[in-house]
């Protein structure tokens, strides 16, 4: 059985779902950003941001996707020009200033009612119990994500699963995806994003050419990349059924 020299991991759509989590902190920060200074969410809203949350690579896009919904864009727009759009929708702000913004908010909640915070998000099936098999054993482990690594190892340690720091390589690390895989320096790598586009971008990179890549089926992508990615002669779609398993059950190269 081929077995990696080490498995990284995007957190956010791969091991975790905090859909609940990202929509009321996004929903907390557009409310300061643009918003009102207190009221609810309006009906349906977060089903329109749960259905368009594949659009998101960073957090402070988040927010300007609330921005987005409450100023009227509709959701084929959304999907199909995101990129061109969200840096229009900072109007006055940078996207430091809206992504410390959200740190803020979360931070706060966090302070606030800790226990709260960790209730809105969930796990997918069998990821955590996975990861503590692997986290004593081989392959080495690591999460590599545009989340906040601290906020991660919160998550995780709730669930007992205590990584090494230098194991997380969250936004603090300031650097794209590719370059934290290339600075792995790992005999063999296999990485597993739910985001289409980071692999795609990575496939252009020919230092990771060796670099086995795996599109999350379960995590926040559109059928239409779920298909790409079966197409794809390189990146492999893997079932969340294939994760948990014994890696024998993976999609080969």
């Amino acid at each position: 059985m081929t077995v990696p020299a080490v498995l990284a991991l995007d957190f956010d759509g791969v091991v975790c779902d905090g859909m609940s989590e990202y929509f009321e902190s996004a929903w907390r920060a557009w409310r300061e950003l643009w918003g009102p200074p207190d009221g609810g969410a309006p009906a349906a809203l977060f089903e329109r941001f749960a259905a368009l949350r594949p659009v998101v690579e960073h957090g402070w896009e988040m927010p300007l996707l609330i921005q987005a919904l409450m100023t009227g864009v509709d959701d084929p727009t959304l999907a199909r020009d995101w990129p061109t759009l969200a840096p229009r929708l900072l109007g006055a702000y940078t996207t430091a200033e809206v992504g410390a913004r959200l740190d803020r908010v979360r931070d706060e909640w966090i302070a606030a009612d800790r226990a709260g915070w960790l209730g809105r998000h969930r796990f997918y099936p069998g990821v955590i119990e996975r990861l503590r098999v692997l986290a004593g054993a081989s392959p080495r482990v690591v999460i590599v994500t545009t989340k906040e690594g601290r906020f991660v190892r919160d998550l995780l340690a709730g669930q007992g699963v205590d990584l090494p720091a230098d194991r997380i390589h969250g936004k603090e690390s300031r650097r794209p995806k590719a370059d934290t895989l290339r600075a792995l320096n790992a005999a063999s790598v296999w990485f597993v994003e739910d985001r289409l586009q980071t692999l795609l971008g990575i496939k252009t990179r020919h230092d990771l050419d060796d670099v086995r890549l795996f599109l999350a089926a379960w995590g926040y992508n559109f059928p239409a990349e779920r298909e790409a990615a079966r197409r794809d002669g390189r990146i492999r779609l893997l079932a969340a059924e294939a994760f948990v398993r014994d890696f024998s059950a993976w999609p080969g190269p």
